[in-house]
């Protein structure tokens, strides 16, 4: 295993408690098991550029909207209008033959779901249980083997979803892995849809939000694609508005979420970053701790919380088809002495307020910030720049409960509200230890979809609904015959 290899093994072995227990010895090229918490640190022997590393000294903090320590000291698991519900052991599994985490639907730039001649269509993040293993120690190691691939279900009830494979051309991806991101129906089309998605490269480590287009087609019988065959890099972290390899050996840039904003027509895409500076040396201030109670200090490890919601315009012509030039913008949300995670961050636009959306671990949080595994949010009465507030005074949407710490993730809140998740480890019905990897029954497919009410700065959980139950707020204008296969 290469050097370079390790800068991934901290974010990416998996979830859960697997997550923290895993630490790397790069020096000697061997990775161990034991525990591994935010605050540690670790001596990298990286080569090449990466060695001319940029001053130690804090980098000039963005201008957008923090979530404090004060607000992470607000989180409570196990309130009801904020927990998912307990899952049922017994579970179904939509497909035995892969692995499903990360999910995502068919949608307008516009943020709404939309059905293609009568068929929803669900892309997700995949592996094959074939090639991983079909064992805790294969779903663990499903991102070195991940493709995006897709789903098409007649009734979107969960009880019908098909597979239909791999969406971009096999060889098309220059690097080796296909990460999250979004499949857009491109405006003023039948059918054409540009899927962003993540491009990652084990060595040298790479994570470049990228794109590419194709055509979806559907008869009675089913969905399928064409095209997807040429993939193009969108922009890459620079080390100035977001943290990149030389500074953040843990770096995270990825999980593109392209809209067009209402209050200025204009397209974005969202993604998630860290704040740039070396890693721990940032200083934690009054403004990241926030409105804290009297006598309260900085934790110890809270400087090596540093995530950033991130947020870049488009400059070039997506009437073309090209969404190759983007403007890196200073951050929306950073987390900088919370945590260090914000991913797959997306947005809803309701009532005048705009939501920010994003899902973290509890292992990414740090210092004495704590909170479950799940969705955390934030609101603006002011467009898309905010300034934002956390959702129910902490930021907590939907967090798993204590009872089962990791039985799903990678929520997506739809614009009606709508919340798809996967499940990822459920233990044992009565477990005394629920974060005993021995009592889990591994997930790999899709958990309960449920509903949250968005009123104002609270959020409510209010309806609970079939496993991978997904729900259209539009159909896409196209023509109704149906294609024709080659």
């Amino acid at each position: 295993m290469s050097e370079a290899r390790h800068v991934f093994l901290r974010k990416y072995y998996g979830s859960g408690q697997d997550f923290d227990r895993l630490f790397c010895s790069v020096s000697s090229n061997r990775c161990s098991s034991g525990y591994w918490k935010p605050s540690d640190s670790f001596s990298f022997s990286v080569t090449g550029k990466i060695m001319n590393a940029v001053s130690s000294t804090q980098s000039a903090i963005q201008s957008g909207s923090r979530w404090t320590i004060a607000d992470a000291m607000k989180i409570h698991t196990d309130d009801p209008t904020t927990t998912m519900p307990v899952i049922d052991y017994a579970f179904p599994v939509i497909d035995s033959d892969v692995w499903q985490w990360d999910t995502w639907l068919l949608r307008d730039i516009h943020g709404k779901t939309v059905t293609f001649k009568g068929w929803y269509v669900m892309f997700a993040l995949v592996a094959d249980r074939s090639a991983t293993g079909d064992t805790v120690e294969g779903w663990h190691s499903r991102n070195n083997y991940s493709y995006i691939g897709y789903y098409y279900s007649r009734t979107g009830n969960g009880a019908d979803w098909k597979f239909g494979g791999r969406v971009i051309k096999e060889g098309a991806n220059s690097r080796s892995w296909e990460w999250s991101g979004c499949a857009v129906m491109r405006e003023n089309s039948g059918s054409t849809v540009d899927l962003f998605y993540t491009s990652v490269n084990d060595t040298p480590s790479e994570s470049v939000p990228s794109y590419t287009t194709g055509r979806i087609l559907a008869d009675a019988n089913g969905v399928w694609f064409e095209g997807f065959d040429v993939c193009t890099d969108m922009f890459q972290a620079d080390g100035v508005n977001y943290a990149n390899i030389v500074e953040d050996q843990y770096w995270d840039f990825r999980d593109p979420h392209i809209f067009r904003n209402p209050d200025d027509n204009q397209i974005y895409a969202l993604f998630e970053g860290n704040v740039p500076g070396m890693r721990g040396d940032f200083t934690i201030g009054s403004d990241e701790m926030g409105l804290v109670p009297p006598a309260t200090t900085v934790p110890a490890g809270a400087q090596y919380g540093a995530a950033a919601i991130g947020i870049a315009r488009l400059k070039s012509d997506s009437t073309k088809g090209d969404f190759s030039q983007w403007e890196m913008l200073p951050a929306l949300v950073t987390a900088l002495g919370v945590n260090d995670q914000t991913e797959r961050p997306h947005v809803v636009f309701q009532d005048g307020l705009t939501y920010l959306f994003t899902i973290s671990h509890h292992s990414t949080f740090t210092g004495n910030s704590t909170g479950p595994d799940g969705v955390y949010g934030f609101v603006s009465r002011n467009g898309i720049f905010g300034p934002y507030a956390p959702l129910n005074g902490s930021g907590l949407v939907l967090g798993n409960p204590s009872s089962a710490p990791y039985e799903t993730y990678s929520h997506f809140v739809d614009p009606a509200g709508y919340v798809q998740s996967f499940i990822d480890t459920l233990p044992q019905p009565g477990s005394a230890d629920p974060q005993n990897p021995e009592t889990y029954r591994i997930g790999g497919t899709l958990a309960p979809t449920v509903k949250i009410l968005l009123d104002g700065e609270r959020t409510f959980l209010t309806e609970v609904h079939a496993y991978g139950q997904v729900y259209a707020q539009g159909v896409w204008p196209t023509s109704s015959a149906w294609d024709k296969r080659s």
